[in-house]
């Protein structure tokens, strides 16, 4: 499995809902097709660099996977296929890797920075 990461851009004129739906459509798309969501992390609405189908805000979503090839090209395919949807881009950023190894990987980073703020705060 290679370790991808997904960056896409909804419409910001949804509601919760439905931009709840459409987080959970795509990462269960992943979880189909035998890949394994490392993160989803939601940036929020934000303004973009330039208009994107009459859009000048964008809500950005960062998915963090593993997966086959395979998959990132059918999630790209319901991508771009989704209207709901103004932009996205797929970065390979590891090959052949263990999910599990870098899970745990993630876990002890989060840890050692949400150790290292609370001392911070400790010191204060």
């Amino acid at each position: 499995m290679n370790h991808y990461e997904t960056i896409y851009i909804a419409d910001p004129t949804l509601d919760d809902d439905s931009l709840k739906e459409t987080i959970d459509k795509f990462s269960d798309l992943i979880k189909k097709l035998k890949g394994f969501i490392v993160k989803v992390d939601e940036w929020g609405k934000r303004k973009l660099a330039y208009e994107v189908k009459r859009f000048d805000k964008g809500y950005y979503v960062v998915l963090d996977f593993y997966a086959l090839p395979e998959t990132v090209t059918e999630l790209e395919r319901n991508l771009k296929l989704d209207d709901q949807i103004l932009k996205y881009i797929t970065v390979k950023i590891d090959e052949n890797v263990d999910p599990k190894d870098l899970v745990s990987k993630e876990k002890e980073i989060e840890d050692t920075v949400e150790e290292s703020h609370n001392e911070h705060l400790e010191e204060k």
